[in-house]
């Protein structure tokens, strides 16, 4: 099966939404108010995300036919394989749950899964250099999420010592 550029845009929305989700799940967990503002900005994070796709999506040139079955299928894998594909596994994953580090440890997977399907789409838009600028920044945000949660992630081990 082969996806069409839209139906990929359509995947990272839909990464974006899930990620959405889950940030304001988990922010229901906690009292900290640290932890919860973080949260409250990486969720505000994925729906700024969210609309730039949409952004893409309705300027969107459809590329066809440039791509073998292979890479398709490779893209799906990655779309399949995401840590959350809708928010019943969103929901599922909350619920395990117990501590700040689960939600870090669950966070840092999710944010490099978007990292590596971005990556993806950017190659897909070799001809278009606004997607590619578009992807290129959200990439380069997403980097900037996975260090916002090392940086939390080493201060709490340091005083929970």
């Amino acid at each position: 099966m082969r996806f069409s550029t839209k139906e990929l845009v359509d995947m990272a929305i839909g990464i974006e939404e899930s990620g959405y989700y889950f940030y304001t799940q988990c922010r229901k967990k906690f009292d900290d108010p640290y932890f919860t503002e973080l949260l409250t900005f990486l969720a505000e994070e994925e729906l700024r995300h969210r609309k730039l796709f949409e952004k893409i999506l309705g300027e969107l040139k459809e590329t066809s036919g440039v791509f073998s079955e292979d890479y398709y299928q490779y893209l799906k894998a990655l779309g399949d394989e995401r840590v959350f594909k809708n928010n019943d596994d969103v929901d599922a994953v909350v619920k395990t749950v117990k501590s700040v580090f689960d939600v870090l440890k669950i966070a840092m997977t999710a944010e490099k899964d978007s990292i590596l399907f971005y990556s993806e789409l950017v190659s897909m838009h070799e001809k278009d250099q606004d997607a590619r600028t578009i992807l290129n920044k959200l990439i380069n945000e997403e980097r900037k999420h996975i260090v916002l949660i090392l940086e939390l992630k080493e201060k709490l081990e340091l005083t929970s010592r």
